[in-house]
């Protein structure tokens, strides 16, 4: 299993200051520019009080279907008396996701990445999931993925298996404790210097798909393959159903779509079809949108 709950990575020397509100069916951030001293309330377009921003935006914005529109609404209003920041902070908008009630939400799946970035402006981007993209635009570095969009991650949701957010993993990138909202907590904080900086951070809150045994198949004949999941981080089983897509590079797979039981477990047949002895099937294993969880090797005896 992975860590669940928010986590808040500190010491990403972001500049930006965020309210949080996660709930089993929404998640989402509030931001905040951070002012410097010298900046005053004038240079900005208003003047709001924490308490009555804080009595706004927590009730989530939830218009256009619950599709993931930015809320943009008051935003360049200044916050004199904004927690953590003692100059005060303008304020840039939110941005949300809703588990419930969203028309058009095939992003939402297993094997999902979810991010919620902010622009070079401060200002919030709708969720997307990063894997919920044609193999061309896929990418798995996350330093790849914001150049690409020329965007600074804010919130990430890991979610290996679609569910309420009880069951994902949340993290906050940030320099200092957000503004917690609607009763949010923290699970864990975990200093930005001590992880990797190899850009697959995530790979180790999802799962992959390994064979149970090794299977052979004789040339022209039929076998039945066993695989089963397990969690990347530590190997132990991932009881989930999850339907899999299946492709070879030589033989015949009489069936390309693969359904684990509740124990994560199942099988597939192969044909070594016009193969010889020696010949090796190399099958790989997909979700609905992420490509090769998994690689099962069958030898043509």
């Amino acid at each position: 299993m992975i860590e669940t709950g928010l986590h808040v990575i500190y010491n990403t020397t972001a500049r930006l200051h965020y309210a949080v509100d996660v709930q089993d069916t929404y998640a989402g951030i509030s931001v905040f520019e951070p002012c410097q001293e010298g900046q005053v309330a004038p240079d900005y377009i208003g003047e709001i009080a924490w308490q009555d921003l804080k009595e706004a935006l927590e009730e989530p914005q939830d218009s256009f279907n619950k599709a993931g529109f930015v809320d943009l609404a008051g935003n360049g209003v200044f916050v004199p008396d904004l927690p953590g920041c003692p100059h005060g902070a303008v304020y840039k908008g939110r941005s949300y996701i809703f588990l419930d009630g969203m028309v058009g939400h095939d992003e939402l799946t297993d094997y999902a990445l979810i991010d919620i970035m902010t622009d070079n402006n401060g200002f919030p981007l709708p969720w997307r999931n990063r894997f919920a993209q044609s193999a061309r635009e896929k990418v798995d570095y996350s330093f790849r993925h914001r150049a690409r969009t020329q965007a600074s991650n804010a919130l990430v949701i890991f979610m290996p298996i679609a569910g309420p957010l009880s069951g994902a993993r949340v993290e906050l990138l940030c320099d200092q404790d957000p503004i917690l909202l609607n009763g949010t907590t923290v699970a864990s904080r975990i200093d930005d210097a001590t992880i990797p900086n190899d850009g697959v951070w995530f790979k180790q809150f999802y799962f992959h798909a390994v064979g149970t045994e090794v299977v052979s198949v004789p040339a022209g004949g039929r076998a039945d393959v066993p695989i089963t999941l397990k969690w990347n981080g530590d190997g132990a089983p991932c009881p989930h159903a999850l339907t899999l897509k299946l492709d070879s590079d030589a033989g015949y797979l009489p069936k390309r779509r693969l359904t684990t039981d509740a124990q994560g477990q199942g099988s597939f047949a192969i044909e070594a079809l016009g193969l010889r002895p020696g010949d090796r099937i190399s099958v790989k294993v997909n979700t609905e949108h992420y490509t090769a969880i998994g690689k099962i090797i069958v030898e043509v005896v």
